[in-house]
């Protein structure tokens, strides 16, 4: 009987880590740092960039917090009902000293709810999941395209890059960085209004090559401009 007993339990405790296995596999690395850092505050910031391909050459805007050419695009909004898992996972919304407006998804927790944010994220639930917002705010509402754009243009998704945990020397603390990448198709019609607002001599958007992104910087008219690293991930 206590032979029985102790094969149940065996059995039960295999299944359980396999259970746990099943659920992590696809960020094994993370769960492992989620058990290390369990304690600890771990930095989120969860965002979506557009690919913006004009020719062989790559649509990209001046920051509004840092001085750098970067895609178009930015982070996730929450809905209300997010203040269920703000509770749940004892969440921290960055302050406005840092980067952080009214319901971004720039948020601290304790490692310990590192899969339970990622899965939760992919869930969909309790934030925003249309991706026209940002393009509204950064390329229509600067007069770059008009509204109707919206209309005909398409959106899709390309990929999701991997998370991964660095530390910020920013935020000296631990952070993962999370991107979404979907890319926009326009018509011929306001690829041209493209062409004429860069040949005006606006300093808002550049079109670079994917050189330019590689090596983090583009010369243009004799002045340097910085290229946001994660301006790699849309190439």
């Amino acid at each position: 009987m206590l032979e029985n007993i102790g094969i149940n339990l065996i059995s039960s405790g295999i299944c359980f880590l396999i259970g746990i296995f099943a659920t992590n596999y696809r960020r094994i690395g993370l769960f492992v740092k989620s058990l290390i850092h369990r304690n600890e505050d771990i930095r989120f910031s969860i965002a979506y960039l557009y690919k913006i391909k004009i020719d062989d050459k790559y649509l990209l805007i001046k920051g509004s917090k840092i001085e750098q050419l970067q895609p178009v695009g930015g982070v996730y909004k929450v809905c209300s009902s997010f203040s269920t898992i703000e509770r749940n996972l004892n969440i921290i919304f960055e302050n406005k000293l840092g980067f952080y407006e009214k319901e971004d998804l720039r948020f601290c927790t304790k490692g310990k709810n590192i899969s339970k944010v990622l899965n939760w994220f992919d869930s969909r639930e309790n934030r925003e999941v249309a991706v026209y917002r940002e393009f509204y705010e950064e390329i229509i509402k600067n007069n770059i395209l008009p509204i109707e754009v919206l209309s005909s243009m398409r959106i899709e998704f390309l990929k999701q890059i991997k998370p991964k945990m660095a530390y910020s020397k920013h935020f000296k603390k631990n952070e993962i960085l999370l991107f979404d990448i979907y890319e926009i198709h326009l018509t011929n019609e306001y690829i041209d209004m493209i062409y004429k607002y860069v040949k005006e001599g606006n300093d808002l958007i550049k079109l670079v090559d994917r050189e330019d992104i590689e090596k983090e910087c583009v010369d243009i008219r004799g002045k340097s401009f910085k290229i946001g690293v994660h301006s790699q991930y849309i190439v």
